[in-house]
């Protein structure tokens, strides 16, 4: 846990749309984290549209690089900046967890002492464990 926000450098050695700007638009979307500029003075600005692919505006914040227009081996860079401890949750996930926080609630109140089984079964459960 970072209390004041940390950097994540995602970079690679690809060119490939699904390993650079959709990985980091994934990251978008499930985690509290925001592009930012990367610092770096020269390359070309991440794709935020590619064939049947729409991703985060804020995604042309990383660079890409060119073998045949830079002079160097080809690769992806993007800044991402953590903005909270909170991993964001789906409806279906959030709906998942609120279910299973009224069922662990339900179970507390069947059974106060903090024991999941009735006191018949408790006794059962005692008498057999003295046999040995």
């Amino acid at each position: 846990e970072s209390k004041t926000g940390g950097y994540v450098v995602y970079s690679t050695c690809s060119m490939l749309v699904e390993e650079n700007e959709l990985v980091v638009d994934y990251a978008l979307r499930k985690r509290n984290v925001k592009v930012v500029p990367t610092g770096l003075t020269f390359g070309q600005d991440a794709f935020i549209r590619f064939r049947q692919h729409r991703m985060h505006p804020s995604i042309s914040k990383a660079k890409r690089y060119y073998p045949h227009v830079h002079n160097i081996d080809g690769f992806f860079v993007c800044k991402l900046k953590k903005t909270s401890n909170v991993i964001p949750q789906t409806e279906e996930a959030a709906a998942a967890a609120a279910k299973k926080q009224e069922k662990r609630e339900e179970e507390k109140r069947k059974h106060p002492n903090g024991s999941n089984k009735s006191p018949q079964k408790r006794k059962k459960w005692m008498n057999r464990k003295e046999r040995y």
